[in-house]
């Protein structure tokens, strides 16, 4: 997904969350006291560092570690890997990897660190839930289209009122969790290759269907990791451990 996805819906969903400690740790946590920055520049630094995996600065040279792409050879699902060794992360183990990060920075009480790697945690989310990377096959062209739709049309799309906030077993095992939710949305996703390789798009009819799909599974799932995270980080109490 692009920009708007990865910075405005992802902020969005965090606004919308009745309960608002995990937005409120992660505006405290990206910027030190000291720095005396408004509340305009720290919303923005927030968006930027969800945003971070996508930045041109970021560290990985695994070309593949945004994406987990399926196809399904007679009813079993088979990861196509990025044809080099080094090219064989995937989102679901960057997610994995990332939220235990984010773990073990609480654990040494080290805060700050620990919300801005939740912060970049936020960005696998969101891929995890990309139909063109999620599924085999796709092309520079059809992927760089659905995505541009998406980021059009998600305000239109996107409904806070379809989400179920706060549901705290909704993740045991995060890898797991992943995974299968990727493989759930196989069908949904390979629907929208065939209708995008067509030249249709998610703007009208069947893929506008599909679409709305895709939103509200990226959105409950974003809900669902910040319930998840909660539990592990537990945000009321870690905002005040935050120096002020």
């Amino acid at each position: 997904m692009l920009a708007g996805i990865h910075k405005e819906m992802a902020y969005q969903i965090l606004l919308d969350h009745p309960k608002q400690s995990a937005l409120e740790f992660l505006l405290a946590g990206i910027s030190k006291p000291e720095w005396k920055k408004n509340d305009a520049t720290k919303i923005k630094w927030l968006k930027e560092w969800m945003d971070m995996p996508d930045n041109s600065r970021h560290s990985s040279k695994m070309r593949n570690d945004h994406s987990y792409k399926l196809t399904k050879d007679c009813n079993r699902f088979r990861i196509v890997f990025a044809k080099t060794g080094g090219d064989q992360a995937t989102v679901v183990s960057r997610l994995k990897y990332a939220a235990r990060s984010a773990n073990e920075w609480k654990v040494e009480e080290e805060y700050r660190t620990c919300a801005i790697e939740i912060a970049k945690s936020l960005h696998w989310i969101i891929d995890m839930c990309a139909p063109p990377h999620t599924t085999a096959g796709w092309g520079t062209k059809e992927h760089s289209k659905i995505e541009s739709d998406f980021d059009k049309l998600w305000k239109k799309i996107y409904d806070k009122n379809k989400i179920k906030f706060d549901r705290k077993n909704a993740i045991d095992d995060i890898y797991k969790w992943a995974k299968r939710n990727i493989e759930n949305h196989y069908d949904i996703n390979i629907e929208l290759h065939n209708i995008y390789k067509i030249g249709k798009t998610i703007k009208t009819g069947r893929g506008a269907e599909l679409a709305e799909k895709v939103i509200l599974n990226l959105a409950q799932n974003f809900a669902d990791y910040i319930a998840y995270t909660n539990k592990r980080i537990k945000f009321d109490d870690a905002i005040t451990k935050l120096p002020t």
